[in-house]
């Protein structure tokens, strides 16, 4: 939001600040527009406009049937270990065998076939039993990305703030193509605010630099400090941006509160 100075007396010069009183107005130290990762149904909508959260908390519920279903569905093939026993027990069999014949073939009391045949009887089953694990850990993969999708389904409020708009209802669809919206939150633990000056006002200011703003709807001061200082001057105007932060833990200023700022910042105010 672009916050114009209140007033100007003439042309800034290098040795004299030509305004008093710059003026702007508060704004969220962060806007965001939370959106659903998947595309789906609302099935709940947990906050209201106005209502404070934490980082984590449940904004929205999109409808879940579907997810569940392949969560279950990918526990169940994970879980299963019946396809995996019957091949140990192959493998255990087919060693056994080996085991036996190698003795006999000490004694030479065995044919040369039957020990080719032993050998690979064998390999066969091991391999079978590699290729059950592996189907295993497929399983285990595709149970891990099913519950990360279903977890996607839980909308959360990526830091604390407060819903500022509403996007969906539930049954309503979301994403798909379209829309994928559905709350816009705010960061008001800190507001912001930007007011452009002339350069001979700011003094030594820097990022950092403790100052006080006034607020003219309470008629009192709030501590404040610089957030950032534009990297350039306004050709046209002369100016140059002056970024502040207030911090607002307990949210008694409000975002849109019109806030001026006494020139020039001769010295950081302590």
């Amino acid at each position: 939001m672009m916050l114009l100075a209140s007033a100007l007396a003439g042309p800034a010069n290098a040795q004299e600040c030509s305004l008093a009183i710059a003026s702007g107005f508060t704004e969220p130290a962060a806007t965001v527009e939370v959106a659903a990762r998947e595309p789906g149904i609302v099935a709940t909508m947990h906050v209201e406009v106005g209502q404070k959260v934490k980082g984590g908390d449940v904004l929205a519920e999109l409808d879940k049937t579907m997810a569940r279903a392949e969560v279950d569905g990918a526990r169940v093939r994970f879980v299963a270990k019946g396809r995996l026993m019957v091949a140990e027990a192959k493998r255990d069999l087919a060693r056994r065998k080996m085991s036996e014949l190698e003795k006999l073939e000490k004694a030479r009391a065995v044919r040369p076939l039957e020990m080719i045949e032993a050998r690979a009887e064998l390999l066969v089953a091991e391999a079978e039993v590699e290729a059950m694990l592996e189907e295993r850990r497929a399983a285990e993969i595709a149970l891990a990305s099913a519950e990360a999708r279903l977890s996607l389904l839980d909308i959360r409020a990526p830091f604390d703030g407060v819903v500022s708009t509403l996007h969906r209802k539930p049954s309503e669809l979301v994403g798909a193509g379209g829309d994928a919206r559905l709350v816009t939150l705010l960061s008001l633990d800190k507001l912001h605010a930007d007011f452009f000056v002339p350069p001979a006002c700011l003094g030594r200011a820097e990022t950092g630099t403790p100052l006080q703003i006034r607020l003219p709807r309470e008629g009192r001061e709030v501590a404040a400090r610089v957030r950032d200082l534009g990297p350039d001057i306004d050709a046209p105007t002369g100016l140059r941006r002056l970024g502040i932060e207030v911090d607002n833990g307990d949210y008694q200023l409000l975002s849109g509160e019109r806030v001026e700022l006494a020139l020039p910042l001769l010295a950081p105010v302590q």
